[in-house]
């Protein structure tokens, strides 16, 4: 009965209006993506994606929820939740709080009665016993300059980039159990960096999660990815790092949205006063913490970054980097344009060598030099583009005695040694690939005729098709002739299969398979060509 109530809502909506909720609910767009709005219903209400979306609703949205917990089971009367919460109907207030809900497919309309769906009132555990409040503290802001704020985060993200690449320097480190860098390295770090052993922590823990030190046995060594990340361009090293640091606790994107929405060129004054908005803004994350220090030391974390900046003592003030994180903007784009001017290198030439001759003959090594035609690096330094077993050989045959002889002056040729072996990078978790929220919600409010033909529903299902191929897709459904088809699996692998007795079910096309031999499904989204079979 929820389910279908929710559906009969999302029916409702224009393509604007599903889009917005599908924005604010990307668990819906995980692929395979839905298929019409059953399937849509279905994803939105289930209880894992719902506990999800709690986690991100402010104070007023939870206490709506909570009353309509105590008020039974769904429908409930408008009129009803608004006296539990000594409100009218027509309030403001409530209304702008309903809407943030209806937003996220959690609580909806239905004439004068609200819908919600059942996983949500099982997820309603703790009581928040204090009165309605809509509107969300203030803290204590002051002005604030944006060229200051810009030059402070440019110099704390250049540091950030200085530490970052010392401590890999400083690598191997001894591993807690937990997999971070153990405590005992902390002071052989702070010496080394002439940091205090907290900051020390910090920068090394970024590092870490940024996917530069993976574990081998009980040590933490450098990856192949920081060999990657030294060579690539200053915003661009920036960039992971603070990615890294953006994806960890939950209340890390709290707090630096929290400052996003406040007045812009403003800055807080006092922790202290942030953190009531932060507890508004995410109850949830935010019960059974120390919030005010948990708060205060996320900014201090984000001011080390470069992501929030001290404009005056206890003052702080988000920057360009806290934006673009909280934006979802690329964080190179902003970091190039902070991060101060890089000096001009030296002119530096780089050459394969595969030997090294030296010899503290100069005056040899200009004839080993001239008959070799080697390269001279220094005046007692060669090197040659062959291995030390043909550099050798080539020697001998000149008449020049390169072993280690009582004769002198000695000529040592030497091989460089192999680059060490690559360790295997500590990937972050990968998420499923996404749809736009936008397309999907076009798709899903096109309506649909109750008798649409075989090519109506391919062209609906599958607009990826030329006009020409829905038709011959359509064809082989109608009279059940084979017909070949290009696939692309969830996994992006792209097959080529002959199938036949092709029947239409929904958003798949289920047929006999050739290439399997065995009955098969197919996406109609995830059909990319379709053509007659050659045989």
């Amino acid at each position: 009965m929820t389910r279908g109530a929710l559906v009969r809502w999302l029916q409702g909506l224009e393509g604007r209006e599903l889009g917005e909720v599908l924005r604010r609910r990307p668990d819906a767009l995980v692929t395979p993506s839905p298929g019409d709005l059953t399937q849509l219903a279905a994803r939105l209400s289930t209880r894992t994606a719902i506990a999800e979306v709690l986690n991100t609703l402010p104070l007023p949205a939870l206490q709506v929820i909570e009353t309509l917990a105590r008020l039974g089971e769904p429908p409930f009367r408008l009129a009803d939740l608004a006296a539990a919460l000594h409100r009218t109907p027509d309030d403001a207030e409530l209304e702008a709080t309903l809407r943030v809900l209806s937003q996220r497919a959690l609580v909806w309309p239905d004439g004068d009665d609200l819908w919600t769906t059942p996983a949500l009132l099982l997820e309603t555990s703790e009581s928040l016993d204090e009165p309605f409040e809509p509107v969300p503290p203030a803290p204590a802001l002051i002005p604030a300059d944006r060229a200051a704020i810009r030059t402070a985060a440019g110099e704390s993200a250049a540091d950030l980039l200085e530490y970052a690449a010392l401590v890999l320097s400083e690598a191997p480190f001894s591993r807690q159990r937990n997999g971070g860098v153990a405590t005992r390295e902390h002071a052989r770090l702070a010496a080394a960096l002439d940091l205090d052993e907290p900051l020390v922590a910090h920068f090394a823990d970024v590092v870490l999660h940024a996917g530069l030190l993976a574990p081998n046995g009980t040590q933490l060594e450098a990856t192949t990815a920081a060999t990657d990340w030294s060579a690539a361009p200053p915003a661009e090293r920036l960039a992971r790092l603070l990615s890294a640091w953006w994806s960890g606790a939950w209340l890390r994107r709290v707090v630096i949205q929290v400052l996003h929405d406040l007045p812009p060129d403003t800055a807080v004054r006092s922790t202290d006063t942030l953190a009531p908005l932060v507890r508004w803004t995410a109850p949830r994350p935010s019960r059974e913490v120390d919030l005010p220090e948990l708060v205060s030391g996320i900014v201090a974390e984000a001011t080390l970054l470069g992501v929030c900046v001290m404009t005056e003592p206890d003052t702080f003030a988000i920057s360009p980097l806290g934006r673009a994180l909280a934006d979802a903007r690329p964080i190179a784009e902003v970091a190039a344009r902070l991060l101060p001017e890089p000096p001009l290198p030296h002119p530096l030439k780089v050459r394969t060598a595969l030997s090294v001759i030296i010899s503290e003959d100069s005056a040899l090594l200009d004839e080993v030099v001239t008959a070799l035609h080697l390269t001279r690096v220094a005046p007692t330094v060669a090197i040659s583009s062959e291995d030390r077993a043909e550099t050798l050989t080539a020697l001998r045959t000149a008449g020049f005695r390169p072993d280690h002889t009582l004769a002198a002056p000695k000529i040592t040729v030497h091989q460089p040694p192999s680059p060490p072996l690559p360790t295997t990078p500590t990937r972050p978790p990968r998420r499923k690939p996404t749809v736009d929220p936008v397309d999907l919600a076009q798709r899903l409010t096109v309506p649909m005729q109750r008798n649409a033909t075989p090519l109506e529903q391919i062209r609906h299902r599958a607009p990826q098709l030329r006009p020409e191929q829905a038709q011959l897709l359509a064809d082989a459904v109608e009279h059940g002739t084979p017909i070949w088809i290009r696939y692309v699996d969830a996994n992006g692998r792209a097959s080529e299969r002959v199938i036949e007795n092709a029947e239409l079910s929904g958003t798949v096309i289920e047929a006999w398979c050739r290439l399997r031999r065995d009955d098969r499904a197919f996406t109609l989204d995830k059909i990319v060509a379709v053509a007659r079979p050659r045989h």
